[in-house]
């Protein structure tokens, strides 16, 4: 699951993580950066993998790739660990390798990053993530000038935002993905609009991880239609379910649909999970 934060500096010193989204799940993206991968996952049948940055702008953009551990709670958002705390037990930082480290890229330009893992000796699965930043240009340096605004001292700050996208890094070793299931399914109307939301927990089975797509079906076979569907939903080891909502606009009160978690690391996005409902 790819995650794009946005970072601003206040007169040179980063002040946090203003936000942290989902991206889409096709080709992970933030500002003017592309990657072909939103995931990359090494499950014995190969030690090495590349994806490709691109700069979809117009001017030339300079990028640092990092390899960070992150962690993901019950709620779903993936936070980074923090520089000074202890490697976590999942972490597979000490197996893999990546280069290069910085690129510069001129408008419209790519450039590969190949990732080269050593298998470790003991079974599971570890998992750590390639975090690509853009740096800001030359004319986007912090600055502060003084102003006129009645107050003393007054100053005038110039904030510049930095884009970073990570996309997880998994590393299989005599392992498979985890199963789900699905449990505390609500459904609530969504006020004044048409539709209704779902809210429900994607429980996992197994030690590792899960990563698939949720869809709100109604009909079978030619009849079927999708009411609404999430993809790129991951369930990671250090929590054992994770909360979703779903919008499902075009369902009708006493409609009867399936809801239905897929594997997509599966040929054919095997069926995972599933529940019947009858919308409210």
């Amino acid at each position: 699951m790819p995650v794009v934060s946005r970072a601003l500096q206040l007169s040179g010193v980063a002040v946090g993580t203003a936000m942290l989204l989902a991206a889409a799940p096709a080709a992970a993206q933030a500002g003017n950066l592309g990657l072909s991968h939103h995931r990359v996952v090494f499950d014995g049948t190969s030690r090495t993998a590349t994806i490709y940055l691109f700069n979809r702008g117009n001017v030339p953009a300079a990028f640092r790739i990092d390899l960070i551990d992150m962690t993901m709670s019950s709620d779903g958002v993936i936070r980074p660990v923090a520089a000074d705390a202890p490697m976590p037990e999942h972490s597979a930082r000490d197996v893999l390798e990546f280069t290069p480290r910085r690129v510069l890229l001129g408008p419209q330009q790519s450039q590969a990053v190949r990732i080269r893992v050593r298998p470790p000796e003991a079974s599971g699965e570890l998992r750590s993530h390639l975090a690509i930043t853009a740096l800001p240009g030359a004319d986007a340096a912090p600055t502060i000038a003084p102003i006129d605004n009645g107050v003393a001292n007054g100053v005038a700050v110039q904030i510049s935002t930095l884009f970073s996208v990570s996309i997880p890094i998994v590393v299989r070793t005599n392992a498979k993905a985890a199963a789900a299931h699905i449990e505390k399914l609500e459904v609530a109307r969504s006020g004044m609009s048409a539709g209704a939301v779902l809210r429900f927990d994607l429980v996992r089975d197994g030690p590792g991880s899960v990563y698939g797509d949720v869809e709100l079906v109604s009909g079978r076979g030619r009849d079927q239609r999708v009411l609404g569907s999430m993809r790129g939903i991951a369930l990671y080891p250090e929590t054992d379910h994770r909360t979703v909502q779903l919008a499902a606009p075009s369902v009708t009160p006493g409609q009867v649909a399936r809801l239905v978690f897929s594997n997509r690391e599966a040929p054919g996005s095997i069926e995972v999970a599933s529940a019947s409902l009858t919308i409210p």
